[in-house]
């Protein structure tokens, strides 16, 4: 996969610039803002967001080269970083009051991260989110090693239920498999 630097610089500021300021946005929700829009967006279209790999940590996928971005923008003056306490235990956080530049994103991409964005700011806890990304496709990859993005189409896979259950059962019993 491609990876485009600039787009992910890009888009980590945009996704700061959005919830950076709201109590319990730290790196957590950021990482997994990341994650589920480059997933999202690659099930429709085959192609990530940013194209920047992700891999497999504690608490769920996280893009590969986040610190060294965070530090470009940090030395940049576009974010500041901090540490905060919540809920007694310390959370990275970013903020900016910089407006960034989203001119190399669609309006698809921008709706698909601000819609992800809004849903883990809102409905989820830190802790929470990362459990939901604990899922198969979080799970293939060992600790560390990168998690291949074409994994999130397997996630999608369940139990045929309805009219395609009937169809199974009829089948199975017209083949002698029932």
């Amino acid at each position: 996969m491609e990876s485009n630097h600039d787009k992910l610089l890009a888009l980590v500021h945009y996704v700061i610039w959005r919830a950076g300021h709201r109590e319990g946005f730290g790196a957590t929700k950021l990482n997994k803002v990341l994650w589920f829009s480059d997933a999202r967006h690659y099930e429709r279209h085959g192609k990530s967001i940013t194209g920047t790999s992700y891999v497999r940590q504690k608490h769920g996928p996280v893009p590969r080269r986040i610190l060294a971005v965070t530090e470009v923008l940090e030395k940049a003056g576009l974010i500041r970083v901090g540490i905060d306490q919540h809920f007694s235990k310390e959370m990275t956080r970013f903020v900016t009051d910089i407006r960034p530049d989203t001119s190399m994103f669609t309006d698809e991409e921008l709706s698909i991260v601000d819609w992800w964005t809004r849903h883990i700011d809102e409905d989820h806890t830190a802790g929470s989110i990362s459990e939901l990304s604990h899922d198969y496709t979080w799970e293939i990859a060992g600790m560390g090693e990168d998690i291949p993005l074409y994994a999130v189409l397997a996630s999608r896979i369940r139990a045929p239920r309805g009219k395609e259950l009937e169809w199974a059962k009829a089948e199975a019993e017209r083949l002698g498999l029932s």
